[in-house]
């Protein structure tokens, strides 16, 4: 039913991201990695999952970083109807996100794309803007117009040509992207409230994991100063540990 895609430049995070979409996905799946890395550890990870009988592929493997342009080349071969762009910074979902996007599908054939929700608190936006950025669409299906990218991106395979094009810059919006071209054929990219995922953006949660020195080296290469000096800037103040381990456990208990 689902091709999970995920190019893969952050194996600390895409490892949990496979271990919780297996563990969660109840309908029939496959997840498709693109390695951005050389990374000798995970890649004996994601064999371990093959071992064990998780419908997991590697479809490429670049020592330099390719980024969103990995996309295209997951898309292309997966298998099922619906198909899933994830950043490689999400690293837990929620239930039935298959399901409750095929439904969608099924109901409201205009939609063609379907962008989860994510975890907020006073510690991380997850991306997204705030809720009076979108006006309600068919709230009971939990279904919003709106700003919507691509940290976890369902689309209809109907659509896949629109997904397909490629870019220059390794770094773009691909999910809004798809949206805008959508729109130009009378179709719709919403965002929807009844899926949800914790996408690990601010210094706090980035620091719990981890990653506060990596992300700080990629977003100076990208030329991303706002970002770089909002990281710096919070080593200073960032809250315990354990504080952190407890908001973690609480964010992860909510999208069981």
């Amino acid at each position: 039913m689902i091709s999970y895609c995920i190019a893969s430049f952050r194996p600390a995070y895409s490892a949990l991201l496979v271990q919780d979409l297996i563990r969660k996905t109840t309908t029939p799946f496959e997840i498709l990695v693109w390695l951005n890395t050389d990374d000798t550890e995970y890649e004996k990870f994601l064999d371990e999952q093959r071992s064990q009988g998780a419908p997991l592929r590697v479809v490429g493997k670049t020592r330099e970083n390719i980024g969103m342009q990995a996309y295209p080349l997951l898309f292309q071969e997966s298998q099922y109807d619906l198909i899933a762009q994830i950043d490689d910074d999400v690293v837990a979902v929620s239930r039935n996100i298959a399901e409750h996007a095929s439904a969608v599908f099924a109901k409201f054939p205009s939609v063609r794309q379907l962008v989860a929700d994510v975890w907020q608190d006073d510690y991380t936006t997850g991306a997204r803007p705030d809720m009076s950025s979108y006006r309600a669409y068919e709230p009971d299906y939990g279904l919003y117009d709106g700003p919507i990218d691509g940290w976890f991106s369902v689309f209809h395979r109907s659509v896949l040509p629109l997904a397909q094009a490629r870019y220059g810059d390794i770094y773009f919006p691909l999910g809004a992207l798809l949206r805008s071209r959508l729109r130009e054929t009378g179709r719709l990219g919403l965002l929807c409230t009844r899926f949800k995922v914790f996408h690990v953006i601010g210094p706090q949660y980035v620091s719990y994991y981890g990653m506060l020195d990596f992300e700080i080296e990629k977003y100076r290469k990208l030329g991303r100063a706002e970002i770089v000096s909002w990281y710096e800037n919070a080593r200073q103040t960032l809250p315990p540990q354990e504080e952190l381990s407890s908001r973690v456990k609480k964010i992860l208990a909510n999208l069981e």
